[in-house]
Parts: structure tokens; sequence; C-alpha cells
């Protein structure tokens, strides 16, 4: 599990000296149970990769750092969007269940196959990049059949940071043969309602498939 800590702190870019944020903090930015994160910190403790003071905070090891080069993170505010997997999940929950419910209401015939199309492909895929593609398909072509500018604007910020390192390397650990293929089924169950204009369904099919792959990602919810 501490590997969840580490391409957090590579994708952060956190160098010696470099605080991490609050221990609450950062378990919610994670998605991580406090006691989870708490064993991660002390391992890497352990291993000399992070130094901890207490009422200081914990900060990023490395060769030559003393206490009086230990510093705050540094603020970005306005000019970088600064965001988390937990986080990432929690936006999608609000935002691609209704989606997917305008969807079923206004989709073209064209849009469905097209849909249909991305699962078939997606389910002959043959690596884990081909999968990524026709399932980023599918959901793209769910956001402009629901015919709404503005979400669609709110889905692309979204899927600009699942495209991020930490998002990346985080999605390839969960992937499994297994998990795609239940991606694979949740995808067609959301298009079964699109197909019949039930609206409930497939926001209630969305909701379920993101929950499944915020689970399969980040563990059980907190």
């Amino acid at each position: 599990m501490s590997v969840v800590l580490k391409d957090f702190i590579e994708a952060e870019g956190l160098e010696p000296g470099d605080r991490l944020p609050p221990e609450r903090d950062l378990a919610l930015k994670l998605g991580l149970p406090r006691t989870a994160l708490r064993r991660m910190l002390s391992s890497l403790e352990k291993e000399g990769r992070l130094i901890r003071h207490v009422g200081r905070g914990t900060f990023i090891a490395g060769s030559g750092v003393s206490s009086s080069a230990l510093r705050p993170p540094s603020s970005n505010e306005g000019n970088t969007l600064r965001t988390y997997p937990a986080e990432v999940f929690e936006a999608r929950l609000i935002i691609e269940p209704k989606i997917a419910a305008l969807a079923a209401l206004r989709a073209t015939r064209q849009e469905v196959e097209e849909m249909q199309k991305s699962i078939a492909r997606g389910n002959a895929s043959e690596s884990l990049g081909e999968f990524e593609k026709w399932d980023a398909v599918f959901h793209r072509i769910i956001v402009q059949a629901a015919r709404n500018g503005l979400l669609a604007s709110l889905y692309e910020g979204i899927h600009a940071v699942r495209a991020g390192n930490l998002w990346g390397k985080m999605k390839e650990q969960s992937l499994t043969s297994e998990r795609m293929t239940a991606y694979i089924v949740s995808h067609q169950a959301i298009l079964d309602a699109i197909k019949d204009r039930d609206s409930r369904e497939a926001e209630r099919n969305m909701y379920d498939h993101i929950i499944d792959a915020r689970t399969n990602i980040l563990g059980p919810s907190i």
C-alpha cells in the first residue's frame, strides 16, 4: 500500500525538505483510512524516506536535509488546479450519473450505435492502453449525448485530472482482466438503460459503475 503514498510524492514533485499535507487532509485526498495512512507514513519513515516532527508535520527526507531546511508546502493557488483521486471520484459521482440520465432522454440512434461499438472494441482490447482508450470514448459519447455544454466542460476538467501521473499509476495497478470485464458489463447496463430511454436506470447504473471503480482504485470508502 505504501506505493500509493510514494506515487503521490512523485506526482506532486515533492523534494527533500518539503512538507506533506496534514494527515487528515492527505487521507481524504488519497481516499485512505487514517489508520492505513499512518502505517504507510511509519513504513516510509523507517525506510528513511520521511522525517516526522511532532507539531511541525511530516517532511521528505534526503541527504543534507536538516531541521532548519524543512519547509512548508509552497502556495500555488490561482496557478494550477491541485486535486486528488478521492476528490475526483466525489466530482464524478455528482456529475456523471446526471449526464447519463440526460443522455437516456437525448441520445440519437447514431450515438447509441457508437456507444455499442466502443463497448465491443473495449471488450476486444489486447492492452491496458487500448482498453482505456475505448473506455474514455464510451464516456465521452454519453457526455455528447447529454447535449449540455456546461456539463461537458466540467467533465473535460475531470478527465484532464484523470490523465495525470498519479491517477495513471493507480489505474494501472488496479486494473485486472476480471475488472476490465466487469467494467464492460456495467457499460452495457448503462447503454441498455439509455436504449430504453430509462433515465433513472441510466443514472443508477452510472453511479454504481463509478462506485465500483472507486473501490477498485482506492479501496472501500472511509
